[in-house]
């Protein structure tokens, strides 16, 4: 190929063939040997000149060779034979010329190098703007598009050539022809241009009528010897969308900034200056937008820290990141109050400068929930490790009073006897604003109304509200939350807008914490309590047990009595017992036995001594033959005559346990103890068994001493008008009674057997059947002038007194004028109390006779004699015979019978004289 320069001097041909060649200055000419080297200097040739002189020189062979590398390079071919020029023309020649022309041949060989760089520069050029994203329109002074490139198709959907000869306002929206023309007309008149030819951005539009934003740049050239215009017309709709975008990105930036909800700041990296704020910051900072903007980014935090927040700043500046309030990051407001923060930043490009974009978080409040956590945390150990109601409710109020910081704190518990809530811990500003902290009664009280319906409430203007504790407190809103069975947990503040969410949600974790801790402490109460009772209980049957095998194996009355208070004495918390006999006709008690208080004498003189205004515990326990329990010595008031007394000697509590047995009351134990309440439900039963079972020892000792007692003391009583058979029948039907004897059934009831005489046996039988304590009754004998009557007593209160204490009815009578009785008793038993029993049934029986008498035990001997006299001699025989023979026997060695023909009598004479003998045998028994 020839050198693609532009000048002439510079063109460059290559020679090949034998004979000289002369262009003058048209070229250089370089002869070259064969088609080989040819090839290696096409490149830089501008034109081949070939030879055709067969056989040395086949120009043909070389033009095949040449279009093989090179298909445009101007190849000429010299030859004299015009023969072959067609087939030198159809190889590829660009021309052929005869040898001996000289001027000719430089003349040819200039004008196919000229065209050869014409048509190589207009393929560069088409090749350049067909492959051109813009479209390039050139137009006449007519306003006509005179060429177009293939970048119309793509800007405006025409093919190239389709726009020839049409106006170029098929390209302008119709809005803008107008003007465009104007315009025009303008330039090509006056030369005149108004808008920048160099770049302008409009309006233009697409075959299918959609607008679309151009860039232009003009200018002016001749096309076909006419002045003419060329535009670049480049689509910019995808720069605008990109754009507008942009814009758009930008404005919900600046809003984003404008309406965040935390402070955002924008610094200069190099110089640390701020250059923008949003509102957010102007509260956080306390200052002006326009005071913040131009402040240097260390301004903002405490003076004595800045070079600590220089090296923050230089840190974020390079890499930006989160830096939490964990490092101690604040600000500093002009007042001096510093509010912790927490910075995310990133760093950026704002034109040619470099920034940091900042956002300011305010963790104040997040710090205050993570200490209100970290210190309910540590309250719930607290509360978990708290044993006592009092002390968690302490507890809680000191957490709440620490975090919450209002004016009123408090956790009230309920008293469930009084119906009342009690404070059970309060803060020391709740104090000094209430001048008493109220308790609330269950009467629609505020607080009284949430713990009853269990839902927490807030109330506000509380000196509006007449269930307000105190209408008149300065506290203007409560939140009251229920603790369930417990109480309320109230928080409260002389400000309506202090109690905020923070403040809910704190109440109501702390309150759950403490009602699970309260329920905690009751259970544990419930079961300590249980514990203590089951040890005071164990220890107390301890004690039982001891004192009952002590009155096994006491022999008297006194070893009992003294027994049993020595050993209750032992028991924590008795402090000193004693035990005491009621004098009736003194009308008080009177000590038997007492252990436990070194002045316990004197104390006891004080404290049985008769009051005309007071009765005291040991009279009531008797009198009502109940235990009877004096729970506080120090209040209650029925303790009146005796407090001072037995407070000195720290005494509390006592309780007084009558001594009794079946339906006879020997006296009273009276129990002192050095702590209040010490006597509960389970203690009085366990003191109540104590008081039978020494009345059962009591009088098993009393009717020991009346089997094996030789003598017997007999007192003589009679009553007129007593509610009792032995009185009323013979004042009724004007009979005579006289009692033979009692006897228990097997079922506990009482047989009495009484001779009645001088009434009708079947009067007698009417009358006993309305007597009420008579279960039954019938007649065993009838004469005509007498009867043997037997009456069932389900209960006999006036035997069974005298039983209990060893007495018996030696005899008995009644008339028309009243009943006598002959009661012996031993002469170691209670013969007053033994009356005072009676008197207590019969208040007008009176003691006619008491005396002693021996009552010494027969010998064998005597009883034999006895029972001798009062035997025939056929009775006698009758009843030795059946003795030794086994009559008796079970099963009978002898029947009837047969000892009655061992007798040599009948055995109906056997059996009379038997009968007869028998009943003197038992009547010398029952009645000795």
């Amino acid at each position: 190929m020839l050198s693609k320069s532009e000048s002439k001097s510079e063109s460059r041909i290559l020679h090949l063939g034998d004979s000289h060649v002369e262009i003058g200055k048209s070229g250089h000419i370089e002869r070259v040997r064969g088609e080989r080297e040819i090839i290696e200097s096409l490149e830089t040739a501008d034109c081949v000149l070939c030879e055709h002189a067969p056989p040395d020189h086949d120009a043909l062979s070389s033009l095949e060779t040449i279009r093989k590398r090179d298909s445009a390079l101007p190849v000429l071919v010299l030859t004299a034979d015009e023969t072959v020029v067609p087939d030198v023309l159809s190889a590829g020649a660009t021309d052929c010329v005869r040898p001996g022309s000289p001027e000719l041949l430089a003349h040819r060989i200039e004008r196919a190098i000229d065209q050869y760089r014409t048509q190589h520069r207009q393929s560069q050029t088409e090749a350049l703007l067909s492959g051109m994203p813009d479209a390039i329109i050139t137009i006449g002074e007519d306003g006509s598009i005179k060429c177009t490139n293939d970048g119309v198709e793509r800007v405006f959907g025409y093919e190239s050539d389709e726009l020839v000869g049409s106006p170029l306002t098929e390209l302008i929206p119709e809005r803008l022809q107008s003007t465009h023309r104007k315009s025009l007309a303008r330039y090509v008149k006056t030369g005149e241009q108004r808008v920048n030819w160099g770049y302008v951005e409009t309006t233009a539009q697409h075959r299918n009528g959609a607008e679309i934003p151009v860039g232009l740049s003009f200018r002016e050239g001749r096309y076909d010897g006419e002045r003419t215009i060329t535009g670049i017309v480049r689509d910019i709709s995808k720069r605008k969308r990109v754009e507008a975008e942009l814009e758009q990105s930008r404005e919900r930036y600046r809003k984003v900034i404008e309406t965040s909800p935390e402070a955002i700041l924008v610094a200069d990296t190099e110089t640390g200056s701020i250059i923008e704020a949003n509102p957010a910051a102007e509260t956080l900072l306390g200052r002006p937008q326009n005071e913040i903007i131009g402040m240097h980014h260390s301004e903002i935090h405490p003076v004595g820290r800045r070079a600590f927040y220089r090296h923050i700043f230089d840190q974020h500046a390079e890499r930006g990141g989160v830096t939490k309030d964990a490092t101690g990051i604040n600000i500093t407001r002009p007042s001096g109050t510093e509010i912790p923060v927490e910075v995310s930043s990133n760093v950026t490009e704002l034109g040619d400068q470099q920034v940091l974009h900042a956002i300011f978080k305010d963790v104040s409040e997040r710090n205050a929930r993570e200490r209100s956590l970290s210190r309910l945390r540590s309250a719930t150990r607290d509360l978990m490790r708290a044993e006592t109601k009092d002390e968690i409710c302490e507890v809680a109020v000191s957490a709440a009073s620490e975090i919450l910081d209002l004016s009123l704190c408090g956790i009230y518990l309920v008293d469930a006897e009084e119906c009342v809530l009690r404070p059970a811990a309060v803060t020391g500003r709740a104090e000094k604003i209430l001048d008493e902290i109220p308790k609330s009664e269950a009467e629609n009280t505020l607080a009284w109304s949430v713990f009853e319906s269990g839902e927490a409430t807030v109330f506000d203007d509380l000196s509006d509200k007449q269930r307000a504790c105190n209408s008149e407190t300065p506290v203007e809103t409560e939140l009251i939350l229920p603790l369930a069975d417990h109480g309320v947990f109230v928080v409260g503040s002389v400000f309506e807008t202090e109690l905020d969410e923070h403040v809910h949600d704190f109440a109501e974790i702390l309150a759950a914490n403490v009602q699970s801790a309260l329920d905690r402490a009751e259970r544990e109460e419930t079961l300590s309590k249980h514990r203590e009772e089951l040890e005071e209980l164990n220890r107390i049957n301890a004690v039982i047990r001891d004192v009952d095998r002590t009155l096994v194996q006491a022999t008297s009355r006194e070893e009992i009595e003294s027994a049993v208070a020595e050993r209750l004495v032992t028991v924590e918390p008795y402090q000193f017992t004693w035990i005491g006999e009621y004098d009736a006709s003194a009308k008080s008690v009177y000590p038997v036995a007492h252990a436990g208080d070194e002045g316990g004498k004197a104390y006891l003189e004080s404290a049985i001594r008769p009051n005309d205004e007071f009765r005291g515990p040991a009279t009531k326990a008797l009198e009502t033959e109940n235990v009877v329990v004096i729970a506080d010595i120090a209040t209650d008031p029925t303790f009146e005559p005796w407090r001072e007394e037995s407070l000195d000697r720290g005494f509390r509590s006592l309780a007084a346990i009558p001594i009794r047995y079946d339906e006879t009351c020997y006296g009273v134990l009276v129990v002192h103890a050095n702590q209040t309440g010490a006597f509960d439900e389970r203690e009085r039963a366990v003191l109540a068994e104590l008081g039978e079972t020494i009345g059962l020892a009591i009088a098993g000792i009393e009717s020991r001493k009346a089997l094996v007692s030789d003598c017997v003391v007999e007192v003589e009583i009679e009553s007129k008008e007593a509610n009792n058979v032995f009185v009323q029948l013979p004042q009724e039907l004007g009979c005579e009674l006289d009692l033979l004897g009692n006897t228990l059934a097997s079922d506990g009831a009482l047989l009495c057997f009484v001779t009645v005489s001088g009434a009708e046996s079947s009067d007698v039988i009417d009358w006993v059947s309305g007597f009420d304590r008579i279960t039954d009754s019938r007649i065993l004998h009838e004469t005509e002038t007498e009867c043997v009557l037997e009456l069932r007593y389900e209960k006999a209160p006036f035997v069974t007194a005298l039983a209990d204490r060893g007495a018996t009815v030696a005899s008995a009578e009644a008339d028309e004028d009243g009943a006598r009785a002959v009661i012996e008793l031993p002469t170691t038993a209670n013969v007053r109390g033994m009356v005072e029993a009676i008197r207590d049934m019969y208040p007008d029986m009176y003691v006619v006779a008491q005396r002693e008498r021996d009552t010494p035990e027969p010998t064998v001997t005597e009883f034999r004699t006895t029972l001798g006299e009062s035997l025939t001699d056929r009775q006698w025989t009758a009843l030795e015979t059946a003795y030794l023979a086994g009559f008796f026997e079970w099963p009978r060695n002898s029947t009837g019978e047969d000892v009655a023909a061992s007798l040599g009598v009948s055995p109906p004479t056997f059996h009379q004289h038997l009968r007869r003998a028998q009943l003197k045998l038992l009547g010398t028994f029952f009645d000795r």
